[in-house]
Formats: C-alpha cells, structure tokens, sequence
C-alpha cells in the first residue's frame, strides 16, 4: 500500500493482528474498508497466546462457565481447540467482509504475544492494526469518535498522519491530532506541518506536555476515539511502561511504517 510521501510497494497488504474473534468485527471492517478503497489485501494475522497455553497446563487452572458459572480443569489440549474454534470464527468474519466487499484476505496462524507478533509483522508491510483481547470497540465508528493520531514533525510522522485522514476520511470520522509542547514556536510549526501534510482534512488540534504517556493518556480518555495511529519508530514505542499502557488500550492501535 503506498500513502502519499512513502514510497513503498503498491501491494503491500495490510495487516490486521488479532489474539481473539470475538469483538474484533469492527476493526476488520475498518481495515477492510481502507484496503478496498486502496486497492491491497489484508492479511490477518491471529495470535494465539503462548502465555495462556503455560497457563492451561498448570494443575490449578480452572475454565468458568460464562453462562453457568461452574468451573472445569482445562489444559493445553483443551485451550488449543478453544483456539482453533476461535480461529475459525474470524474466518467466518473474513468470509462475511470478503462476500460485501471486493477485498481479498488471508488468515495466518502464530504463536506469541500479541503486541510483539504485531510489531514483527509490521516490518514488512506500511499499516499494522493491533486489536488485542482487551480493546472493547465502540459500535458505530464513522461519524461519531474521532480517528486519534499523534504529531511531531518528520517524514514518519507525516505518513502516519496521512493515513490517519485517510481513515477518517473512509469511515467518515473525525480527526484529531495531539500535538506535544515543545515550547516556543514549536507548536505552531507542528500544526503547520500537520495542516500542509493533509490541506484537506479537517483537523482538531490538542496541545499536550512533553512527555510520553501523559500525552497520550490525555489524549485517550474513555470514549475520546474510535482508534490511534502511530508512526512505527515513534519513541513511545520504546519507552517499556507506554508501551505496556499502549497494551492496555480500549482501542485499537494501527502501526504506520
């Protein structure tokens, strides 16, 4: 996929991560929908939890009945084919998206950690979605919360940004940029920039302080966004607790190269 300012393969997929069908329908929407009006494939990417198939083994996990509440051993056997099932749901999903759509998609089959699976799959392609088992999407993203993204100048920065009002664009949604406080005329400066990287787009700015997940915990208090975009190489992804926090999020993360 190549966003304006990047120049990278026109075929690149896209690739959307995920450790769990379930809630996750949305956000394959959203990638799918990207995809179609960008002419690339998508490329799912389902993670199964290494950390839950320790956990099945050990002799004192139990399975809680969600409509029972009875509790039953399990084991590794058992949270594999829970997995399995699982895995085929999603293509269930896939099916229905690829039956309304013009997308084509592939499911691929890993074991890890989700947040680092996504950053490997990344490498080899310009925009990851990250929806891990945690992130609770909000029904009805077009037209209602905004696409978040966050803004420091740089060719990255600006990709990221690009693709941030493309998304808003394709479902409809606003876009809201945070932008730190570096003092002086900084803030101006980012603003411009961000105001000539997309001239079209209708862009609210949030002005936050220096510093990496206060800026972004601002920016993301419940119910602010429908998702955040960030550049791959931003430094928030190298800072160990934002990137636990980024783990933790309510929404789903797209990664840009």
């Amino acid at each position: 996929m190549v966003i304006e300012g990047t120049p990278r393969s026109a075929h690149s997929p896209i690739v959307v991560a995920v450790n769990a069908a379930r809630r996750c329908g949305e956000t394959l929407e959203m990638a799918a929908a990207l995809a179609t009006s960008t002419g690339v494939n998508l490329e799912v990417v389902y993670v199964e939890d290494a950390n839950l198939l320790r956990l099945a083994d050990l002799p004192v996990t139990k399975e809680i009945d969600r409509l029972s509440g009875a509790a039953r051993d399990i084991d590794s056997g058992r949270m594999q084919r829970a997995l399995q099932s699982d895995a085929r749901q999603l293509r269930n999903k896939l099916a229905r998206i690829g039956r309304a759509t013009t997308v084509r998609s592939s499911v691929r089959v890993v074991r890890g950690h989700i947040f680092g699976e996504a950053l490997a799959a990344s490498a080899r392609v310009d925009i990851t979605f990250v929806h891990g088992a945690r992130r609770v999407t909000q029904r009805g993203y077009g037209g209602r919360r905004p696409v978040l993204t966050l803004f420091k100048g740089g060719p990255e920065g600006v990709r990221a940004l690009r693709v941030a009002a493309k998304l808003a664009r394709t479902v409809g949604a606003g876009l809201t940029v945070l932008i730190p406080n570096p003092g002086g005329e900084g803030v101006e400066r980012f603003k411009r920039e961000a105001r000539e990287a997309v001239e079209h787009a209708d862009i609210r700015f949030v002005e936050g302080a220096e510093g990496r997940t206060l800026m972004l915990g601002r920016m993301l208090a419940p119910g602010t966004g429908s998702l955040l975009v960030l550049a791959k190489r931003s430094p928030e992804l190298d800072d160990d607790a934002t990137r636990a926090y980024l783990e933790e999020l309510a929404i789903p993360l797209v990664l840009v190269r």
